[in-house]
């Protein structure tokens, strides 16, 4: 048996979480061609798909000594990738959310400085309705519309039923609407149109 096979993925994850180099280079060897097919699925570019299977190993090592051998490492990678995914693609998926609404509402910039005073004046309003919310609505509904998390996984990640998880993001997205219905800078059904993205 070769050396790079020697150790199972739970062994080598114990090792990696002790600061063992090689261990780490072996696990990235049998993930990195997986995780970098995954990106290409997305409809990541050739660069950008290896930009995020090094995020991806890069988060692994700054977080080695949470690591728990007793859970799935491949789960735990595709976590990792998909909010390192989403993140690259946040700023691109609310410009576009953000011309659609231009289109929509025949809302006419006419230039590109302007443009980012009204995107950054928007985006400061919604971070300030999310962080006007109480603490467990505010905290489920970051990890919904931020890490992307379903609610069977916050509920496991914050130790909730999946009820009350529900429960929470029903309230936040029920009270933010009503915020925004109250505002005249965004229309409710734009804030939620960026929370798709």
């Amino acid at each position: 048996m070769s050396t790079e096979n020697k150790y199972s993925v739970p062994e080598l994850v114990s090792f990696v979480r002790q600061g063992d180099a090689v261990a780490y280079q072996q696990l990235y060897q049998r993930f990195a061609a997986k995780i970098l097919r995954t990106c290409k699925k997305m409809y990541l570019c050739h660069q950008d798909a290896e930009e995020v299977v090094q995020e991806v190993f890069l988060k692994v090592w700054e977080k080695r000594e949470g690591l728990d051998s007793s859970l799935s490492f491949n789960a735990y990678l595709f976590t990792i990738m998909r909010s390192s995914i989403f993140i690259r693609s946040r700023k691109q998926a609310l410009e576009i959310a953000y011309k659609q609404y231009q289109l929509n509402y025949g809302v006419q910039v006419t230039c590109n400085t302007e443009e980012e005073m009204e995107f950054k004046e928007l985006k400061l309003f919604s971070e300030k309705a999310i962080a006007s919310l109480p603490k467990g609505q505010q905290e489920v509904f970051k990890l919904k519309f931020t890490e992307h998390l379903t609610a069977e996984e916050i509920a496991l990640r914050l130790h909730l039923s999946k009820r009350t998880v529900e429960n929470q993001l029903y309230k936040a997205t029920k009270r933010l609407k009503q915020e925004f219905q109250s505002s005249e800078l965004i229309p409710s059904d734009l804030f939620f149109l960026l929370l798709i993205f």
